[in-house]
């Protein structure tokens, strides 16, 4: 016998909605982006490495920023970083404040397309060697065939053992430190699954350079587009950096240019200056672009490794003079030198005395 009464209708139950901390947030970057604050991107990116954020926020967020042209703004790619940084493995310089008020870095942004030797990683170690005190924040290679983690992994350090606790050991012993980034900045993890899904560059793109776990209060940082030049030194200006300085080489390279011109935007005493600069400051000849070309981690660590044992000569050795260019920027910065020439002799004299060889040496030895 068939049923005739009417089939009851399930009520749908209604949802409760997720709370979350990036939701005004976001409503925010949609509705209101003007009343967007540094305080909301320090709350925003506090969300993300702690993990509370969403992949569909953490993709929102980056989008609404682009969108609203807020990733170009000095004060959030400041408050952002900052926070990435905070989150990054403490490094304790208990008892060695002065050390870290000497700690400087040199980095770029990568994604010039130039595949350049390793010129920065490279730089640090001859600066090391003249006095310095690095402490070099990199990673592996991203748009490159040789990232500075690849390269010194090749030549047999040991990067996954300079744990928090050796770093200030390291640096007052041998003025050279490498922080690898995945290492520092186990937070990152929580953005890797969105910013592949987007497959386009976003702030977190700006923050890498800026936010070494150690906090350098002197810093050389490329970039590949002269568009970035003043968001970077202003960032960094707000960031209570004592002094940085922020380079585009010609044909968009992320160093100085062994060729051509380089425009300059540094930090000085609290003011921001922009000039031009060429090799001929520095007393360098200019050599092309195409002399300058790195390969993969082994063909560059033999250079590295050339270099360091003084088998290229300068002024003449196109890389070589590239190392001593952007070392030369380094040690400016550091206080060492009071110009680009006198630089170049601090430089030179670290690689052919070998000091630059036992920085990297002493390094690489203690932790084995």
């Amino acid at each position: 016998m068939t049923d005739s009464r009417p089939a009851t209708q399930e009520v749908p139950q209604r949802v409760p909605a997720i709370k979350s901390v990036m939701q005004p947030i976001l409503k925010k970057l949609i509705h209101a982006p003007d009343t967007f604050t540094r305080d909301d991107a320090t709350i925003a990116t506090k969300e993300i490495m702690e993990g509370r954020a969403t992949h569909a926020q953490i993709g929102a967020y980056l989008i609404g920023l682009k969108l609203n042209k807020l990733d170009a703004e000095p004060a959030i790619v400041a408050s952002c970083a900052i926070e990435m940084s905070n989150h990054g493995l403490p490094i304790p310089f208990t008892g060695s404040e002065s050390l870290q008020e000497q700690l400087v870095d040199i980095v770029g942004t990568g994604g010039d397309g130039h595949d350049t030797f390793n010129v920065s990683t490279t730089a640090a170690i001859v600066a090391a060697g003249a006095g310095c005190k690095v402490a070099k924040h990199g990673n592996r290679a991203a748009s490159s065939a040789c990232g500075s983690a690849d390269i010194l992994e090749k030549i047999g350090c040991r990067i996954d053992n300079v744990k928090p606790d050796k770093v200030a050991g390291l640096l007052e012993d041998h003025g050279f430190c490498f922080l690898f980034a995945q290492t520092y900045h186990p937070a990152m993890k929580n953005t890797s699954g969105p910013r592949r899904e987007l497959g386009i560059p976003s702030i977190f793109n700006l923050m890498g350079p800026l936010s070494n776990p150690a906090k350098p209060r002197r810093v050389v940082v490329g970039v590949h587009s002269r568009s970035l030049g003043t968001l970077m030194i202003e960032s960094l200006k707000l960031m209570g950096l004592i002094a940085g300085m922020v380079v585009c080489g010609a044909n968009g390279l992320d160093e100085i240019s062994p060729e051509g011109e380089t425009h300059v935007w540094k930090l000085v005493d609290g003011e921001i200056v922009e000039e031009d600069i060429s090799p001929a400051q520095f007393g360098l000849p200019s050599h092309p672009l195409t002399s300058v070309k790195g390969g993969g981690p082994q063909e560059n660590a033999q250079i590295l490794d050339d270099l360091l044992n003084n088998k290229f000569k300068s002024p003449g050795h196109p890389i070589l003079d590239f190392v001593l260019l952007n070392a030369a920027a380094l040690l400016v910065v550091a206080g060492k030198a009071d110009n680009f020439e006198d630089a170049v002799v601090l430089a030179r004299e670290s690689v052919e005395s070998g000091k630059a060889r036992l920085a990297l040496e002493g390094f690489r030895r203690d932790i084995q």
